[in-house]
């Protein structure tokens, strides 16, 4: 609260709002530094390196805490620089406005030190801790997410496509740490899984706030899509994505019989529960309970296979 007196000696009383800095203090210093992580979204990045390690046989162990810590690190250091490299564009939009760069929390210059920081550590483990092979699809995800789906989505909607290249490539990163041949039908399965759900999960995005990235000259799938066609191309993009995980049981990801009930099981639920963004197209509620399931999924199918996994590694012990 503020307190003055006017010219007039009239005393003056303002409530201060509080700002976006004072925010970030009360919350800590390191909250700031957290968001540029993006830690909710980098976090299942070392979560999909775990389930390539643990999908090559008998390579359980206590071995995958560097490397993975590694490829967890390296895409908070792609992260940071994402917020960097978008921190004009994210000032021009409310849901990315009072993020810390476009809010002057931090400056620019020290995010790119954290980028720095973050990637020469997170590059040094995966190399040391496990191998050239992981640190290529690490470095792969750094490149495909930063310069080539950053800067092609100010062109076009369609930049999600080769930016779902993200979405594969640390869980072959996991699988070549513990040794794993990168053309193995199995991590190809996964990795085409990962690519797959990449679409729709953007495009579902986009189109629930299509305002905002509008607001911010970036282009939009309505440009080229009516409300219905979208739709049902969302759609077909989830039942697709239904379909890639039949490669699990087809190529031996999953081996045990419960594990494949439940990823067919998980597979129906998914295609059901989201048909109402092609009978409700447009609807901004379902849409974004169809963005919420298909993450839901995504992670239930993980865990689903990485449970499978170490009960078959227990079993054949």
């Amino acid at each position: 609260m503020i307190q003055k007196v006017s010219s007039k000696g009239i005393l003056i009383i303002r409530q201060e709002q509080s700002s976006p800095s004072t925010i970030f203090r009360a919350q800590g210093l390191a909250a700031p530094f957290i968001e540029l992580m993006k830690v909710k979204i980098t976090i299942f990045v070392g979560m999909s390196a775990v389930f390539g390690y643990v999908l090559v046989p008998r390579q359980i162990s206590s071995a995958m805490t560097l490397p993975v810590l590694g490829i967890f690190l390296l895409s908070c250091g792609s992260a940071a620089l994402n917020h960097y490299q978008e921190r004009h564009t994210d000032a021009l939009m409310r849901r990315t406005s009072k993020r810390p760069l476009p809010s002057g929390v931090v400056t620019p210059r020290a995010a790119l030190q954290m980028v720095v920081a973050l990637s020469v550590a997170g590059g040094a483990l995966v190399l040391f801790a496990g191998n050239i092979m992981a640190l290529v699809f690490s470095l792969l995800a750094f490149v495909s997410y930063n310069f080539i789906y950053t800067p092609l989505k100010r062109l076009t909607p369609f930049a999600v496509i080769p930016g779902s290249f993200v979405g594969s490539f640390p869980v072959m990163a996991g699988w070549s740490a513990a040794g794993g041949n990168a053309l193995d039908p199995r991590i190809l399965s996964v990795a085409i899984f990962f690519f797959i759900w990449q679409i729709p999960h953007f495009w579902l995005l986009m189109d629930m706030y299509d305002a905002d990235y509008e607001r911010a000259n970036f282009p939009t799938l309505r440009m080229y899509f009516g409300r219905k066609t979208l739709s049902a191309l969302m759609y077909l993009w989830i039942i697709i994505l239904f379909l890639t995980s039949a490669l699990f049981i087809r190529t031996g990801v999953v081996e045990n019989i419960p594990a494949q009930v439940a990823v067919a099981a998980l597979g129906l639920w998914l295609v059901v529960g989201t048909c109402g963004i092609v009978s409700r197209s447009g609807n901004k509620i379902v849409n974004r309970s169809a963005f919420l399931k298909i993450n839901i999924y995504v992670l239930a199918i993980t865990l689903t296979v990485m449970v499978d996994r170490v009960l078959s590694y227990l079993w054949k012990m």
